[in-house]
C-alpha cells in the first residue's frame, strides 16, 4: 500500500494535459514579462519612499465605478509557477481537478496600470485568481506577519548590531531597553468586531485655573489627599437607548424594548425579538432609529451549511466495512457567520418588519450615516469543499440575502488586488432605511479596517519588489452606494494595535521602514483621502503602538516614545515613559471636572475639581449627597453615567432601609457656594432591577433609566417626574 499511492498520483499526473504558457517555448516569454512587473513595482516603492503616500483624489469626477475598464483591467502578474505536477497537485486540492482543467489555460493578465487592483469581468476572471493563488510561488505574507520578522530579528539578535539604530543625540536619554514582554507582537484580535469603543479623548486643561474656595475644615484638597480617579474608560454609554419620533428603543438583552414617548408620557409598548431558522445562534450587535423606522443588527452563527466527516465504523464488522468501503461520512453542521439587519416600521408603537438582509461574513464595524446603514464583515467561512469549477459559486464567491431570496455579489462588484496573501473576502454594503442593498467585496483580507462616516478604508500588505509597503483601499460611503475611491502606498509595514487609527477627520499609521540597512519608524498623519499632513520618524523599530486619548506610546526593543496628536499638523515627540494625566478618566464639568465617591465613612460624595497649574488637580468644591450606611451608586463604578449639562449634574444612589431599597435621583446646580439639591426623586422596591443609571435628555424631557422602569421629568427650578413606564412589573413596596 505505501508504494502504491505515488503510482496512482503519477499515473493521475501523467494524464494531465501541460498548460499551453508553461510549453518550452513559452516560459522565456513568461519571464521576461515577470520582470516588466517586477521593475513596474519597483517604480511603486520608488514612488511611496518618495511622497510617502501617494494622493487620493474621491471627488464626483474621479471616482471609480464598478466598471473594471475604469479601473484597469489586469492585476500584477505572479512569479513563476512551479512544476506542472506541483500545480495539478494543488489544483486538485484546493480547487478541484475540474476547475483548473477548466481555467488553466487562460492567459496571464497584463500588467494592471492601476496598482490598488480591479473590478472582475466575469467569474471566470475570479475563478482564475483562486487558481493562481493556490499554486502561486509568491510568500503570502500579512501586515502581522511581516511585523513579526522584523521583532524576531532584533529578539533574536539576528540583525548586524550596526543596523540598530542608536537615539537622536537631540533627544532626553530615557532610552533603556524595553522589556522582552513590550516587544512581543501586538495582540490584533479585537478586530474581528471591531466595534469597541476607544478611550476618551483627553480633555484640555483650563487657559486659567480655577481658584478653590475657602474650605470650612480641611482647605484645599489634591487627588493624592483620597480623592480616586476613576478608571480610564469611564465614559458615559448611552448605547442602549436610542430615540426616534414619538418613540425609544431600549436594549435588554437580545431584546429591544419600545417605549412610545408623546408629549413626556412614557408607555411600554413592544419588544423586537430575533427570529431563529433552523440551528442558529443571534446576537444583537447594534441598533438604531431614524424617524419611524427601527433598525436592528445582528451577528448569527448558524449551522445550515451541510459538510460531511470520515467516522470510523465501530466492532470488528465495523472495521472490515471500512477496509472495504472506506470510513462512513456522517453528515454535520458546519457553523458560518453572517449579519443580519431587520429594518422595522414603527406604527402606534408596534413594530411590523419592512426588510430583512443577511450579509455572509463575521461583523468588523458598522455605522449609519444619514438614512444607510454600512456594513463591513470577513467572509472566511464559506468554502465546505473544493471548488468544483467557475459555476460552483456557492464556494468561492461572497453571498448575501434580501427579505429570503439569495444572491451572490456581482463579479463586476468584486475586487481583485494585485497581491492576496489570502482568499477570505472584505465584504462592504449600503443598507438604506428602505431596504436597498449595495454590496462590494474586496479579494484578500487581513483585519485592519478604519471605518469613518464617509469612508471605509482597507489596509494590506504588499511586499513590491523586495519593499515592504502598506496598502491602502478606500471606499468612499454615501447615499447607500459603497464606491472605490482610490488606492495608495504607505512606506513600511504598518503596526498592530493602535498603529492603525482614527483621529477625527483624520487616520494616523505608524509603520517600519528600512533605510540604508537600518530600520525606521515612521508614524504619518492623513486626511481623509490619505493625502500625507504630518509626521516624524524615530530612529529604531518600535514594534508596539497603544493609544491614550490623544497619544499614542511607542515601544519596543530600541526605545520607547510617545507622539502627542493634540495638534495633527504639528505633532510633538518626547522619548521615555508618557507623563500622566491626572484627569483621566474624569468627567468634564463647568470648566473642570466632577467625580462621584465615597468618603472614608463610606458617605456618597458629589466633588468638583480643576487643574491645579502645575499637572495636579485641586478640589474646588463638593457636596454630601447621602450619608445612609451601605449608600451605593452605579455611578461610583463609572462615573460617567452622571448626568451632566451647563451647571447641572443629576446623580443615582440608593441604599437598603432594613425593610425595602430606596432608590433616588438627585439633581444638583453648581452655585459660587457650591452644589446645591434642586430636587430628586425617590421609589421604594422590592427588586434591584429599579435602582437608576443614567439618565437622557430628549426634545427637554429627562428620562431617567433603570432596568425596569423608564421614568420622564422636566428640570426647572425642582424635577418633576411626568410619567413612568415598567418594562417589568413593579415591586413596589407598601412602605414609604
Amino acid at each position: 500500500m505505501a508504494n502504491r499511492t505515488p503510482g496512482i498520483y503519477n499515473e493521475l499526473f501523467g494524464q494531465l494535459p501541460i498548460p499551453e504558457r508553461l510549453e518550452p517555448e513559452n516560459i522565456a516569454a513568461m519571464l521576461s514579462e515577470y520582470a516588466a512587473s517586477s521593475e513596474n513595482a519597483s517604480k511603486r516603492a520608488d514612488k511611496a519612499t518618495a511622497k510617502r503616500a501617494a494622493p487620493i483624489d474621491i471627488s464626483a469626477g474621479s471616482r471609480k465605478t464598478g466598471n473594471s475598464a475604469d479601473i484597469g483591467a489586469g492585476r500584477r502578474t505572479s512569479p513563476v509557477y512551479r512544476s506542472v505536477a506541483s500545480i495539478a497537485a494543488c489544483a486538485a486540492l484546493a480547487l478541484g481537478v475540474v476547475g483548473y482543467l477548466n481555467s488553466g489555460r487562460a492567459p496571464l493578465p497584463e500588467e494592471n496600470p492601476n496598482p490598488g487592483g480591479a473590478y472582475a469581468s466575469d467569474y471566470n476572471d475570479v475563478h482564475k485568481t483562486f487558481a493562481k493563488y493556490y499554486v502561486d510561488d509568491e510568500d503570502k505574507r500579512t501586515l502581522d506577519s511581516a511585523i513579526e520578522d522584523i521583532e524576531h530579528s532584533y529578539n533574536g539578535n539576528e540583525m548586524d548590531p550596526s543596523q540598530v539604530n542608536e537615539p537622536s543625540q537631540d533627544t532626553p536619554a530615557e532610552t533603556e531597553a524595553a522589556s522582552p514582554a513590550e516587544t512581543t507582537a501586538p495582540d490584533t484580535s479585537s478586530t474581528d468586531v471591531q466595534t469597541q469603543t476607544p478611550p476618551p479623548e483627553e480633555t484640555e486643561p483650563a487657559d486659567t485655573p480655577a481658584t478653590p474656595p475657602a474650605q470650612e475644615d480641611d482647605g484645599p484638597v489634591t487627588v493624592e489627599d483620597g480623592l480616586p480617579i476613576p478608571p480610564n474608560d469611564a465614559v458615559v454609554d448611552t448605547s442602549d437607548t436610542v430615540f426616534g419620533n414619538g418613540f425609544m428603543l431600549r436594549q435588554d438583552g437580545n431584546i429591544l424594548r419600545i417605549i412610545t414617548t408623546v408629549n413626556g408620557i412614557t408607555v411600554y409598548t413592544d419588544n423586537i425579538f430575533p427570529s431563529y431558522e433552523g440551528f442558529s445562534s443571534k446576537t444583537l450587535a447594534g441598533f438604531y432609529a431614524d424617524g419611524s423606522k427601527a433598525i436592528a443588527v445582528y451577528s448569527v452563527v448558524t449551522g445550515e451549511t451541510p459538510a460531511v466527516e470520515s467516522q470510523p465504523r465501530d466492532g470488528v464488522v465495523g472495521g472490515l466495512l471500512d477496509s472495504l468501503y472506506g470510513p462512513e461520512e456522517v453528515p454535520v453542521e458546519k457553523p458560518r457567520s453572517a449579519v443580519e439587519v431587520c429594518i422595522y416600521d414603527i406604527a402606534d408603537g408596534l413594530a411590523y418588519l419592512g426588510s430583512d438582509t443577511v450579509q455572509g461574513g463575521s461583523l468588523i464595524n458598522m455605522n449609519y450615516v444619514n438614512g444607510a446603514l454600512y456594513l463591513v464583515t470577513a467572509y472566511d467561512d464559506y468554502r465546505t469543499e473544493p471548488i468544483a469549477g467557475v459555476d460552483d459559486l456557492e464556494n468561492y464567491v461572497p453571498t448575501y440575502t434580501v427579505n429570503g431570496n439569495k444572491f451572490y455579489v456581482s463579479a463586476s462588484d468584486i475586487m481583485i488586488p494585485d497581491y492576496i496573501s489570502n482568499t477570505d473576502y472584505t465584504v462592504i454594503s449600503g443598507i438604506t432605511a428602505d431596504g436597498t442593498v449595495s454590496v462590494k467585496a474586496v479579494l484578500g483580507y487581513e483585519g485592519r479596517v478604519v471605518m469613518k462616516n464617509g469612508a471605509v478604508y482597507l489596509f494590506s500588505y504588499d511586499n513590491s519588489a523586495g519593499t515592504d509597503l502598506t496598502s491602502v483601499r478606500v471606499f468612499s460611503l454615501a447615499g447607500g452606494n459603497v464606491i472605490y475611491a482610490g488606492y495608495t502606498d504607505i512606506e513600511g509595514v504598518a503596526l498592530g494595535g493602535d498603529g492603525i487609527a482614527s483621529f477625527g477627520d483624520a487616520v494616523v499609521v505608524t509603520a517600519i521602514r528600512k533605510s540604508e540597512g537600518a530600520y525606521i519608524t515612521s508614524l504619518g498623519v492623513y486626511d481623509g483621502t490619505m493625502n500625507f499632513i504630518s509626521g516624524f520618524d524615530y530612529p529604531a523599530a518600535l514594534t508596539s503602538a497603544k493609544r491614550v486619548g490623544s497619544k499614542i506610546i511607542l515601544s519596543g526593543i530600541g526605545g520607547k516614545c510617545v507622539a502627542d496628536l493634540s495638534n495633527l499638523s504639528v505633532p510633538s515627540v518626547t522619548e521615555g515613559e508618557p507623563a500622566k494625566n491626572p484627569a483621566e478618566g474624569l468627567l468634564s464639568f463647568n470648566g473642570g471636572y466632577v467625580t462621584l465617591t465615597k468618603n472614608a465613612s463610606g458617605q456618597i460624595e458629589l466633588s468638583k475639581l480643576a487643574d491645579d497649574g502645575i499637572g495636579g488637580l485641586v478640589l474646588i468644591s463638593k457636596t454630601l449627597v447621602c450619608a445612609e450606611n451601605g449608600a451605593d451608586s452605579k455611578a461610583l463604578e463609572n462615573n460617567g453615567i452622571l448626568f451632566v449639562s451647563g451647571d447641572t449634574v443629576g446623580v443615582p444612589y440608593g441604599f437598603f432601609d432594613g425593610l425595602d431599597y430606596c432608590y433616588r435621583y438627585a439633581i444638583y446646580r453648581e452655585t459660587p457656594e457650591g452644589f446645591a439639591l434642586i430636587g430628586e426623586t425617590e421609589v421604594h422596591e422590592t427588586d434591584k432591577t429599579f435602582e437608576y443609571g443614567e439618565a437622557i435628555l430628549n426634545g427637554g424631557v429627562l428620562y431617567i433609566m433603570s432596568e425596569g422602569r423608564v421614568s420622564a421629568a422636566v428640570v426647572g427650578n425642582s424635577l418633576a417626574v411626568i410619567s413612568s413606564a415598567d418594562i417589568i412589573e413593579g415591586s413596589h413596596s407598601a412602605h414609604r
